[in-house]
């Protein structure tokens, strides 16, 4: 979604969604009796705009409790819900949360405290480790997981909901990053880096982006929400966290889990190309999209870079991720900078078996 100039100038924490709740131990284990009636040991696993706690019962099955913020729009809820239930009903064997219903049957339950309302919810746990917990992928590793991306994609794609349009902090896809206050956050000592790479996107990859093909992406398959079975294992076994989709190109959830496993020592082109083909072998990708693979890529380390600065400026408790990858993040834009974007563009489509004569879009 693109911001509208009045928004630009004065988008807050609440404008973003970021703050999760913060019930006590007490409180997580009475409104898990009360609406689900199951109990247990309750472990806290964070998170952006919810509060995510996991209970491991008696019997040894464990679920998600999940408390959205009290500013989350009840219909970014219902979205993330209605996905769910698509995906189990067109691609059943896909390794997704299942939503447990409550004891009055309802999908999600409203909790009142202290005046105000919540939205809760309660999934499946699903086995695994999250993927970066292991060891980096190697070249087929990556492949497998752009081919279970698509997979995940391909069940997605002809689901729609009025909510996928709505305003996402992390959506690659808006023109957040190139907005005057995010073009601020960029700290001191990255602007004469940042600067010309904001500049350049803007006008030649923002503007195409309309042009491709979009649906329904999950935008967040990066190595904290991809499930692996042990640390050697490399196949996908679950991925998690539907709180970041939105209606974009398709192009951008690739960009997306490439950006997410660019390693010090690991070539940044042959993990985006890897990702790519892997996707690609499973739903083929036109020219026009892996021409701007390379671009989001940058577009989402950028905007990484701005909402962690973001965060840490605005929010009393920020993750410390905020502060500890901010080296990381510019190292990467280095890199990225670095590379010869035309020769990445033919090499990515004699690899994808696409067309390489040079055009301009």
């Amino acid at each position: 979604m693109t911001l509208t100039k009045e928004r630009e100038s004065f988008l807050t924490v609440k404008d973003l969604g970021f703050g999760s709740p913060s019930f006590s131990e007490d409180e997580l284990g009475e409104i898990a009796k009360s609406y689900f009636g199951i109990s247990g040991d309750l472990k806290d696993l964070g998170g952006e705009r919810d509060q995510n706690t996991r209970i491991t019962c008696p019997n040894g099955r464990s679920f998600l409790l999940k408390i959205s913020g009290v500013t989350e729009d009840p219909g970014s809820v219902d979205f993330q819900v209605r996905a769910l239930l698509h995906i189990e009903q067109v691609d059943p064997g896909l390794p997704v949360p299942r939503l447990v219903p409550g004891l009055d049957g309802g999908l999600v339950q409203q909790h009142q405290h202290k005046g105000e309302s919540s939205l809760v919810r309660l999934l499946t746990f699903l086995p695994g480790i999250p993927y970066s917990s292991g060891t980096f992928p190697s070249t087929s590793g990556l492949q497998s997981i752009g081919g279970f991306l698509a997979r995940l994609d391909r069940a997605l794609a002809d689901f729609t909901h009025p909510a996928s349009q709505s305003f996402m902090p992390w959506d690659i896809g808006s023109n957040l990053t190139f907005t005057q206050q995010f073009r601020d956050l960029v700290p001191d000592g990255a602007r004469a880096l940042c600067d010309p790479l904001l500049d350049r996107l803007e006008h030649r990859a923002y503007p195409q982006l309309k042009q491709l093909r979009q649906q329904v992406i999950h935008q967040d398959a990066h190595g904290g929400n991809l499930l692996r079975a042990d640390s050697e294992s490399e196949e996908v076994i679950g991925v998690i966290d539907f709180g970041d989709m939105i209606q974009g190109p398709l192009i951008s959830d690739i960009a997306i889990t490439a950006s997410h496993f660019m390693e010090k020592g690991i070539e940044i082109e042959d993990t985006a190309i890897s990702v790519c083909l892997g996707f690609h072998s499973v739903t083929p990708l036109t020219a026009h999209e892996t021409d701007l693979l390379l671009d989001l890529v940058t577009v989402r380390q950028l905007l990484t870079l701005q909402l962690f600065e973001f965060r840490r400026l605005n929010m009393p408790h920020s993750p410390p991720q905020d502060v500890d990858e901010k080296p990381r993040i510019i190292s990467s834009l280095e890199r990225l900078s670095k590379i010869n974007s035309e020769d990445f563009r033919d090499r990515l489509r004699s690899e994808c078996g696409l067309n390489t004569a040079r055009s301009h879009h």
